[in-house]
Parts: structure tokens; sequence; C-alpha cells
């Protein structure tokens, strides 16, 4: 007799992804973890250098350019968890007592 598979249903409701709110830190994290410049960057993902400052700024990359992004954060040892992972880029600020 054969193995049944069962499917298992992914639930993802269109714009539930966002992008973590310190997406332009990893971004910088991803080109200091590459060895490049802005300008470097830029040129191996096919966009503007002033296109990087925007999305350093909060703007969100396009569907063609985030999967550049994401290409290149899969080339680096530790580059998608610098850019897509659940933690923080940097540790909280301890607030001073008062």
């Amino acid at each position: 007799m054969g193995t049944r598979r069962v499917r298992r249903r992914l639930e993802f409701a269109p714009g539930e992804a966002q992008l973590p709110g310190d997406f332009g830190e990893r971004l910088t994290r991803l080109k200091h973890r590459a060895g490049l410049t802005w300008e470097e960057m830029a040129e191996a993902l096919g966009v503007d250098d002033r296109q990087l400052l925007r999305w350093r700024r909060g703007s969100c990359p396009s569907g063609g350019s985030m999967l550049s992004l994401i290409r290149l954060a899969a080339q680096l040892p530790g580059g998608l968890n610098d850019l897509l992972g659940d933690q923080p880029s940097a540790a909280p600020r301890k607030e001073r007592a008062r």
C-alpha cells in the first residue's frame, strides 16, 4: 500500500508581510558582511545608489529588487538572517534611570 501525502495549507494573507522596522540598519549590516561600498552594492543589485538610500530611509524594495537583495544575502553566511531574521539588528538601548 502506498503512503498518502498530507498537504499542509499555508496561511498567508496578502499585506501581512512587512519589512522589519530596522530594515535600513539591516541593509548596512548586509553591505558590511559582503564587503561592498554602497555604489558596489547598488551595482550588484542592479539599482541606482539613490534607491539604496531610499530603502535605508524606509522605502520598500519592489518585488524584483527584493529578490535581488535576497539572492545577495543568500550568498553570504548569515546574510539572510541579517536581512530578514526575527532578531532586531541592534540591541535596544537601555533607558536611563530617572
